[in-house]
């Protein structure tokens, strides 16, 4: 019972700033980017978690790669160049790279 009343009391907290999170932002398109977000975040939690200990390491490489990768291809969009000109852009794909061939 102590458990149901622990979920209970998250999942108000979390339609609570949900809620206080519409009120505040400064468009639509960033709440729902926000909820968006939140929703991957919980999801990818109940996923990792609900793996079993011999499947962890090799799924969490894979994620890690994946990440990597997702990475680089977001800063070299939001430059809109193929190759990286800046020092933020630069950075992501030295650090996806030592992601990816760890």
């Amino acid at each position: 019972m102590r458990y149901l009343y622990n979920n209970a009391c998250v999942c108000a907290a979390g339609l609570g700033g949900l809620l206080g999170l519409g009120m505040v932002s400064p468009n639509p398109a960033f709440t729902t980017m926000m909820t968006t977000f939140g929703l991957a975040g919980i999801v990818g939690y109940h996923t990792v978690w609900g793996v079993t200990p011999a499947l962890h390491s090799p799924l969490m490489s894979v994620t890690n790669a994946i990440s990597g990768i997702t990475a680089v291809g977001g800063m070299l969009l939001m430059g809109g160049t193929v190759l990286p000109e800046t020092t933020p852009q630069v950075s992501v794909v030295v650090e996806s790279c030592i992601r990816f061939c760890r």
